[in-house]
């Protein structure tokens, strides 16, 4: 009965363990999120002079999710011999009561629904980036003279296509 009574209080303590690391995990995430955020904004005001700075920032924040994820897949590694930390995680909280298996899933839901927040705006800060560049490339090829969708506008107001014929500005 001893035996029993030991190892229901180690398989508490390492649920209790679980609980913590992805609480620690989600809320990085959310951090992580806010940055995002913050990036998008930066992104849109075109204010390069404080991306390097945050862009840092988000790498610290991805090296604390980094090292997280590894302290779980480390904790899970003693506690279930399935192949991967995913299968792990699962055969170890499919052994637990019912209370604690509905606990730990429900961080886990809520640390996934933050990290697909997290892409979802990593795709749209891309493509926020991705304008950029095509609205800069194309700013610079009509300096240059050599975009060939270039229109202007005569006096009467019509479009006309620009002349490609080398009279561009030299930068």
């Amino acid at each position: 009965m001893q035996l029993n009574n030991q190892s229901a209080d180690f398989n508490k303590q390492q649920a209790q363990k679980l609980s913590q690391l992805l609480i620690q995990e989600a809320n990085l995430a959310k951090n992580l999120l806010e940055l995002m955020l913050e990036e998008k904004s930066l992104l849109e005001e075109n204010r390069a002079d404080k991306l390097t700075e945050l862009t840092d920032r988000k790498a610290t924040c991805l090296d604390q999710i980094e090292f997280g994820s590894r302290s779980r897949a480390q904790l899970l590694l003693g506690l279930s011999s399935k192949p991967t930390t995913v299968a792990r995680m699962n055969d170890f909280i499919s052994k637990q009561v019912k209370q604690i298996q509905a606990i730990l899933n429900r961080k886990i839901d809520t640390l996934e629904e933050v990290l697909e927040k997290c892409r979802h705006q990593n795709s749209i800060n891309g493509m926020i980036i991705s304008m950029s560049q095509r609205n800069i490339q194309r700013n610079l090829n009509v300096i240059k003279g050599i975009d060939q969708n270039t229109m202007t506008y005569t006096q009467s107001g019509q479009t006309t296509p620009l002349d490609n014929k080398g009279k561009g500005l030299k930068a």
